[in-house]
């Protein structure tokens, strides 16, 4: 109070000061009203220290009639939501952090040891994990011989995870359960039906709720039947088997790949009726140019692919002709991408097949396609930044090496 009264007796006010002051006092109220508008239509967020001011898409909705999503990254929000996603603490920031970190360490051993053994290396590897069939591990399989329910005789299902058909008139299936690192009923591997199969595999779906059809080959290869048409090909034709099984076609489109390649996926919408059940609809991937045997153009298609099927809720059904060789390649590229995002270390491919051929016997056919498995992976961690430009001139001769060894196949 004192310093107020002697500022005001050192300096009296002119009549511009006074103006002044009576327009202060006549704007106040209209001040106010603008500050306690902007709290209606402002929120201030703070995310990790930083204050971020947020327009109120109430307040947008009300004046504009629209609805709109805020380009604030920190914020995840979305048009259809009302509330933003709590920002991530400074904690769980660091531990992502420290996480990607150990894994960019893990990943440097791995791509280290892959350019340290080269292709030469890799193929030798391959061969050592020998190929063999224990009967006594595949009773019933051995059993379903003589039922003509098995492709092909020397490739064997075995007894553990083996699928078992509760819902149709037959229990037996060549398909196997497979984990993956994050969810242990990830794929159901399995030959290529045959004529006689073709409702046991429909059963197979509507039972496992499958959502995702992976097919790896064709009906006819190198003029062998590689595979029963077990699903149409045409919207106005459906497909009828025995005991009234039946499955139409809704519609189908290729895949986009957000790259030029030559890999052709055909996605077909199918509908599935089986008796006693509720109608089912999946997606049916077909994957029309990988050879038998052999390789595809090594690039990011299989890594678009699963990306598609990585929210899926039920068992990825996947099969080829065998279902052990193309199949296999693509459960151990998923089982690889899926350890870059947890805490489990990533160790060589070696380790996985042979825990891959515990559930699936015999896994991986050809050297070629276990080289796959490895040109896909490093080009996948290329593209997500987990190798750096020091790695290039190996990159580039690995390549050069995977390209000479698999030519022709």
């Amino acid at each position: 109070m004192f310093f107020f009264k002697k500022a005001r007796a050192r300096s009296a006010p002119s009549s511009g000061d006074a103006r002044l002051e009576l327009t202060q006092k006549e704007e106040a109220p209209s001040r106010l009203a603008r500050r306690r508008t902007k709290r209606r239509t402002t929120r201030k967020t703070r995310i990790q220290g930083k204050t971020v001011e947020e327009t109120s898409k109430r307040a947008v909705r009300k004046k504009t009639g629209l609805t709109i999503e805020d380009d604030t990254p920190s914020l995840q929000k979305t048009a259809t939501s009302s509330r933003s996603v709590p920002a991530k603490s400074f904690e769980e920031t660091s531990q992502r952090r420290v996480s990607r970190a150990a894994k960019r360490a893990q990943v440097k051993v791995f791509v280290e040891e892959t350019f340290k053994k080269g292709v030469k290396g890799l193929i030798a590897e391959f061969k050592s994990m020998k190929r063999v069939n224990d009967f006594s591990k595949m009773t019933e399989f051995v059993a379903q011989n003589a039922q003509g329910r098995n492709r092909y005789k020397d490739v064997g299902c075995l007894d553990n995870d083996r699928v078992i058909i509760r819902i149709g008139p037959v229990s037996y299936i060549h398909a196997n359960y497979v984990s993956s690192p994050t969810n242990p009923k990830r794929f159901i591997c399995t030959q290529a039906p045959l004529p006689k199969t073709c409702p046991d595999f429909w059963y197979m779906v509507v039972q496992e709720k499958s959502v995702a059809i992976l097919m790896l080959c064709n009906f006819i290869e190198q003029n062998a039947k590689k595979c029963a048409e077990y699903f149409p090909v045409e919207e106005d034709k459906p497909c009828s088997f025995e005991g009234g099984v039946t499955v139409q076609l809704k519609k189908q489109e290729p895949l986009p790949f957000p790259f030029e390649t030559k890999i052709h996926i055909l996605v077909r919408h199918l509908e599935v009726s089986v008796p006693g059940q509720p109608v089912h609809n999946c997606k049916h991937y077909h994957w029309q140019d990988w050879p038998d045997r052999g390789v595809p153009d090594a690039d990011l298609a299989p890594i678009v692919l699963l990306s598609k099927l990585k929210d899926s809720p039920a068992p990825i059904i996947v099969h080829c002709s065998a279902g052990i060789g193309r199949t296999g390649s693509i459960v151990l590229i998923q089982h690889a991408m899926e350890l870059l995002h947890i805490p489990a270390p990533l160790l060589e491919i070696s380790t996985y097949l042979i825990e891959l051929r515990k559930q699936r016997n015999n896994s991986i056919q050809t050297e070629h396609q276990y080289l796959y498995i490895h040109q896909v992976l490093l080009l996948y961690l290329k593209k997500t930044k987990y190798l750096d430009e020091s790695v290039t001139p190996y990159m580039e001769a690995f390549t050069r090496d995977y390209i000479n060894a698999t030519k022709g196949f």
